[in-house]
């Protein structure tokens, strides 16, 4: 089963004011605060519903949290171990994909699923389009998703 969380409904309470002002104003300023703002809403999950059955099976990790977990792998250039331990512990990446909750469910991931992700964007021929749509304006992002 494909699971998304619904980042557009927003919450009732700031999950991230436990922080403070200043360590705020510090994530809101660097690549986590950007990423999440103009990135992690773009990115294409729409795109491996097809791959997930509809009512079967156990459902996945987020696929925003998935896809940005690759992304990061990439843009900080770290191993799929490190890839895992980040995601469980770095506080910059979990503003980025905004996971406030301290659950293993949100921020926990195994090799194999992010092996599997992998994978399964190779094959849709999507991992050229995950890292090309951060830099795409608007129009052409609808005719590259056309082709």
């Amino acid at each position: 089963m494909f699971h998304v969380r619904d980042r557009r409904t927003g919450s009732l309470f700031d999950p991230w004011a436990y922080l403070g002002p200043k360590r705020r104003k510090l994530l809101d300023r660097s690549w986590a605060g950007l990423f999440r703002k103009e990135i992690l809403p773009h990115l294409p999950v729409e795109a491996i519903i097809a791959a997930f059955h509809t009512r079967m099976g156990r459902p996945s990790k987020d696929a925003y949290t998935l896809m940005g977990a690759l992304v990061f792998q990439a843009m900080h250039d770290v191993t799929d171990e490190e890839t895992v331990e980040q995601l469980a512990f770095n506080l910059q990446w979990h503003y980025a994909l905004d996971l406030s909750d301290e659950s293993d469910e949100g921020k926990y991931i195994c090799l194999r699923t992010l092996w599997t992700m992998r994978q399964l964007l190779a094959e849709k021929k999507l991992d050229r389009l995950l890292f090309d749509t951060p830099t795409l304006r608007d129009d052409d992002l609808v005719l590259q998703q056309a082709v």
